[in-house]
């Protein structure tokens, strides 16, 4: 009888009066002693709550910490796209120009130094870098398809510049460029070179004679040896076609894609002849680089009425404006054979202006381009002035 009173007096203390029964455990967890009886039937469930609500936020916890972690990557990726898009807006600026720069006679709209100024009223013409195709005085596919080439496409790089890509190997590349009258040839009353000379000009008295022709181009890829595939600037005629010979005349300079220079007069479409080649530092492929080609009138000192014309090659190897003057030569007769073709003398000496100034290239089949312009410009004074420094920087 001892064992099972001993045994009920033990278990008085955990039977409640209602007959549930009170858990230990709830002793244990309240360590302070405080014990709250009015809902004893329900607390061990209650601690099964609380575990799944531990558990809950847990999971809340990890939820937002990845929700939190994905929206600190989304930010950092809208911080580089957005500072991506600045950086490319401020190089889109900087080639399109700077409202803030000075146009004057140091500088043109793009920043690029003058080598000679422009001078007083003069013709000028700058790419619309934003929609070159939408002016009216740019035909960058020469005139036979002016609107568009089923070959040739033209299209804005991220930094502003364009590219001109080739679907063939020859790339023939023809950008003309106007003067502020267009190109009208049915207002060209002559062709004869001799009669030409003495008006001074083919269209119109603006057309372009004296000028500095610029251009920064990137060559990406080309298709022809180095030594033979060549950017070349060129003036002082029209539209170039067998059909009109006589018109297709012009001083040309040329920069190979070896970094070689030279310079040729078309007498007529198509002969030519050409000044020794000028050898370079080395190829100017996949860099950007500046290239000037510059003609003018100079008269000749031992005879003021013998008019003579000056061409000159500058380089800006290093895309940093430092120009440097790599060729010149002057045409002062005894240059060419096949001038009386066009009824001038053989040697004719090409004195007046045409209506088109030209940016051509050829087997270079993926080309950037920015900058470019024609400008007339102010030659020096006289002959004596025609050595200059060797070295222009901005």
């Amino acid at each position: 009888m001892l064992f099972p009173l001993a045994l009920l007096i033990l278990l008085i203390p955990v039977i409640n009066l209602d007959g549930s029964y009170f858990a230990f455990a709830k002793k244990s967890h309240n360590s302070d002693g405080d014990n709250d009886n009015s809902n004893d039937s329900t607390i061990p469930d209650n601690n099964n709550d609380d575990k799944e609500d531990d558990d809950n936020d847990k999971e809340d916890d990890k939820k937002s910490k990845h929700d939190d972690s994905k929206k600190d990557k989304k930010s950092k990726k809208d911080k580089k796209k957005k500072k991506t898009k600045d950086h490319e807006d401020n190089q889109r600026e900087n080639i399109a120009g700077n409202a803030n720069k000075v146009d004057n006679n140091m500088y043109d709209r793009f920043g690029i130094k003058y080598i000679y100024p422009t001078t007083t009223n003069g013709q000028e013409w700058f790419l619309n870098m934003v929609n070159p195709l939408g002016d009216s005085r740019f035909s960058p596919f020469n005139l036979n398809t002016a609107a568009s080439d089923p070959n040739l496409q033209i299209y804005q790089n991220k930094d502003g510049s364009w590219k001109l890509k080739s679907k063939n190997s020859e790339a023939k590349v023809r950008m003309d460029v106007f003067t502020s009258e267009g190109y009208h040839p049915e207002r060209i009353e002559t062709f004869d070179h001799a009669q030409l000379a003495e008006k001074g000009y083919m269209e119109s008295r603006t057309d372009w004679k004296n000028v500095e022709i610029t251009g920064y181009i990137k060559l990406n890829h080309y298709t022809i040896p180095p030594d033979e595939g060549k950017f070349t600037w060129y003036n002082r005629g029209g539209h170039h076609s067998e059909s009109n010979p006589c018109e297709g005349v012009g001083y040309k300079g040329s920069i190979y894609f070896s970094g070689d220079t030279k310079f040729s007069k078309e007498q007529w479409h198509v002969s030519y002849v050409f000044s020794d080649i000028k050898k370079a530092d080395g190829p100017i492929k996949d860099k950007w680089i500046g290239y000037k080609f510059i003609t003018y009138n100079i008269e000749n000192p031992e005879d003021p009425s013998h008019t003579m014309v000056k061409m000159e090659s500058w380089l800006d190897p290093r895309n940093d404006g430092n120009w440097i003057k790599v060729d010149e030569h002057t045409d002062t007769g005894n240059w060419g054979q096949s001038g009386k073709k066009c009824d001038g003398d053989k040697d004719q000496i090409i004195t007046w202006g045409g209506p088109i100034a030209t940016f051509r290239w050829d087997f270079a089949d993926d080309v950037d381009f920015k900058n470019l312009s024609v400008r007339e410009i102010q030659p020096p004074v006289s002959s004596l002035n025609i050595l200059e420094k060797n070295n222009i920087k901005n």
